[in-house]
């Protein structure tokens, strides 16, 4: 018996059970070698020396055909249609007297039903069963277990199944004749379809099929009416061994392996979300590999990924049908369908726009995950090396959590429509080497957001850029170009370069947070480091009914956070109560060390307002703002009193080696305490490089990063001093001895 496949109706296949297996278009599968006795050997002797039935045993015959699945209700189900050959042969177990005997095909045609003949001792109403292939049965239990391998073997071209392809029949002698037989199948057959799309010959070692749960049981019984009463020894792989076999380029080499089905009467062993994985191992030239053919696919996914309506079958393998799936194998790395990779460790690997949109879809699965830009694989629209997904302005809803690892590898997102919040709404874990580009809020903003991150808390946030950025807030909520609300993360060498952040409250009252970089920053591990807004940000602010807003150039709120190392070139546009400072609006109990603002503020000014700082309000000895300087244009009416200060509107204290450039606003201050500020000019303020960086040398001597001049005359009118890493200042500590050596 073996097996022939045709097709019909396009996607529809029959199997025909014969002696030797064909597939339409190949050759000869094979001859399958039977288990064969001498056709009057008794089987089984459950009495030891037997009966006197035994002893009589005569010669009859009888008709088998075979049970054929039903017809699909879905054109695109496997359809399995048997037929005997001649050579086939079964085992017959007389019930009543417990034994057995060997029956064989007399004649048979393939579709049409057989003559199987032997010897046998039967009576009037003797009940009957038998089973394909004959069995060596010593008791009644051998004659009704059926068994699977975990591995399999197909050493040829041909299907080797003749072992597993189990079919039972029932019957009851009728005029001392044994009554016409119908078998029904117990295993379903997969055939994978392997077509070597590669640039050179691969040799076949093994096909393994694995679930993500033990679906595939080891064993079957059946009942004395033949019925299936249950499964056992379930496992989550079966395996094919092909040993070797060459598979020339273009060519395609099928494998095949029965299976005991996945369901029987009411049993599900699998279910609709049930994951898939096909691995083909090959031998490419002198090395191993093992190549994916199908990814944690769910079953309820077969049909869309290889054809197969599982649907029609409860999403099982049922018994009867053929399920044939077909393959491309390639050596060299295919990008999924998907545009998405799960790998073994449960890690993502996205590969274009739809694999962004796929994760998104489960990223809450994967919230710990690492998930991965494939740099390599991604396009170059522009030819000029940078690696582009286009999101082509597609609505991007928010990942609700992330706390793994995103990993941009310096990939650009472009054209990024985000509904609300952010890219990411709160994020916990680490994210890395991503620029958004073209980031645009579809609606008005009404809950705290940031391009990147809504809230980003005990996480790091390192080289990633926003670049030409549309934002209207529309509500008093925290917002901020990159990050909405930074509490206890790090916020390394990251920057927004361009866009246009709107706050028109149009007569809210109450107030918020507001920052080119981050909204607010929050407890006194969160750290902004190295980073920077540039001079093609504007951020406008013009109306509210009351309250006093924060709204700085890098971050609105420095709540006891820290901030070294950063800029900000934004220009501010204010016609409202807000406080606004060039650098930072309010800050709390924050650090400011080694920073800059080097932008402009314009329009009305009805609170504190200062070219670095609105309000400094330092009560703790650790919270000093220093070695800042800030040549911020100011040029907004000055509507607020004592507000306005060219370096900080209102301070307390807590400022050292502090300077500001501005000829139009004279004090440094606008109210409070002025010491460590001074006025200087351009070049003045290149001379005091040296002692700002030993005051940044002594407030922390691992910071990494101090000041020197800057000799491009295209950005040192307002940058006199640029930030680098860090050289040490030849002197003593805290002495200004100038440019010269030690002495």
């Amino acid at each position: 018996m073996v097996v022939e496949t045709r097709k019909f109706n396009r996607v529809n296949f029959y199997i025909v059970m014969k002696k030797v297996y064909h597939l339409l278009g190949i050759a000869l599968l094979g001859a399958i070698a039977l288990t064969s006795c001498e056709e009057d050997k008794i089987v089984n002797e459950n009495t030891g020396g037997g009966n006197e039935a035994d002893k009589n045993l005569a010669d009859y015959t009888f008709t088998a055909s075979i049970k054929q699945a039903e017809p699909p209700v879905r054109a695109n189900m496997q359809n399995g249609v048997y037929a005997w050959n001649k050579g086939d042969a079964v085992t017959l177990w007389n019930r009543n007297l417990g034994a057995g005997y060997n029956f064989t095909v007399t004649s048979a045609q393939p579709g049409k039903d057989a003559e199987f003949a032997g010897k046998a001792a039967i009576e009037n109403g003797y009940k009957l069963i038998a089973v394909f292939p004959q069995k060596e049965a010593k008791v009644f239990n051998d004659l009704t277990t059926f068994s699977i391998p975990d591995t399999y073997v197909q050493s040829g071209e041909t299907a080797e199944l003749a072992a597993t392809t189990y079919m039972v029949a029932t019957g009851e002698v009728v005029d001392n004749k044994i009554p016409a037989l119908t078998f029904s199948p117990l295993t379903a057959l997969l055939q994978f379809g392997l077509k070597n799309t590669s640039d050179r010959e691969l040799k076949i070692l093994s096909v393994t099929l694995e679930s993500d749960d033990e679906v595939f049981p080891s064993e079957l019984r059946i009942d004395e009416n033949g019925v299936v009463q249950s499964v056992s020894g379930t496992r989550n792989k079966l395996t094919l061994d092909m040993g070797g076999q060459a598979l020339a380029q273009n060519a395609t080499l099928n494998g095949y392996m029965n299976i005991l089905p996945t369901t029987y009467g009411d049993i599900r062993l699998m279910k609709a979300t049930t994951g898939l994985n096909l691995t083909v191992r090959v031998v490419n030239g002198e090395s191993e590999q093992d190549i994916i053919l199908l990814k944690t696919v769910q079953v309820q996914e077969l049909k869309d990924k290889v054809g197969i309506d599982m649907d029609a079958s409860a999403n099982q393998f049922a018994a009867g049908k053929l399920y044939k799936m077909d393959f491309d194998v390639d050596y060299r790395f295919k990008i999924p369908e998907e545009g998405y990779m799960i790998d073994d460790d449960g890690n993502v690997h996205i590969y274009n726009k739809k694999g962004l949109l796929g994760w998104n879809e489960i990223a809450n699965q994967y919230r710990l995950a690492t998930i991965t830009l494939e740099k390599e694989y991604i396009d170059e629209p522009d030819g000029d090396g940078r690696k582009v997904i286009d999101m082509e302005n597609e609505l991007w809803k928010p990942i609700a959590a992330f706390g793994g690892v995103f990993e941009g590898n310096g990939v650009i997102i472009r054209n990024l429509n985000i509904e609300k919040k952010g890219f990411i709404d709160a994020n916990t874990g680490t994210i890395r080497n991503l620029t958004l580009e073209n980031v645009n809020f579809a609606n008005d903003i009404t809950d705290g957001a940031g391009a990147l991150a809504a809230t980003s808390s005990t996480s790091v946030i390192q080289n990633c850029t926003v670049k030409n950025l549309t934002a209207n807030v529309k509500q008093t909520v925290v917002f901020g170009g990159l990050v909405g609300r930074n509490s206890e993360g790090k916020i390394d060498g990251c920057k927004l370069l361009s866009g246009t952040i709107t706050i028109d409250l149009s007569g809210k009252a109450g107030n918020s947070n507001y920052g080119g970089l981050v909204g607010e920053h929050f407890n006194g591990t969160a750290l902004i480091v190295n980073s920077y807004v540039g001079a093609d940000v504007t951020i406008k602010h013009p109306t509210n009914a009351a309250g006093a807003s924060c709204v700085g150039g890098l971050v609105g709120w420095n709540n006891s956070g820290k901030i070294k190392g950063c800029y900000s070139l934004a220009a501010l546009e204010i016609n409202c109560s807000a406080q606004t400072g060039g650098l930072v609006g309010a800050n709390s109990n924050g650090t400011v060390l080694a920073c800059y603002a080097a932008g402009g503020i314009s329009g009305r000014v009805v609170n504190n307002t200062g070219g670095l700082i609105a309000q400094n309000t330092i009560n703790n000895l650790d919270a000093v703002v220093t070695s800042c300087y800030t040549t911020t244009r100011i040029t907004a009416t000055n509507a607020a009193g004592n507000k306005l200060g060219a370096f900080i509107g209102s301070n307390t204290a807590g400022t050292n080696q502090c300077y500001f450039v501005d000829d139009v606003v004279t004090n440094g201050v606008g109210n409070g305490s002025a010491s460590g500020i001074a006025k200087v000019d351009t070049d003045q303020l290149k001379g005091k490089k040296r002692q700002m960086n030993l005051a940044i040398e002594a407030k922390d001597p691992e910071f990494g990063f101090n000041f020197k001049v800057n000799d491009d005359p295209s950005t040192n009118l307002l940058q006199p001093l640029i930030l680098q890493n860090a050289v040490k200042e030849p002197g003593f500590g805290g002495s200004d001895f100038g440019d010269g050596g030690d002495i």
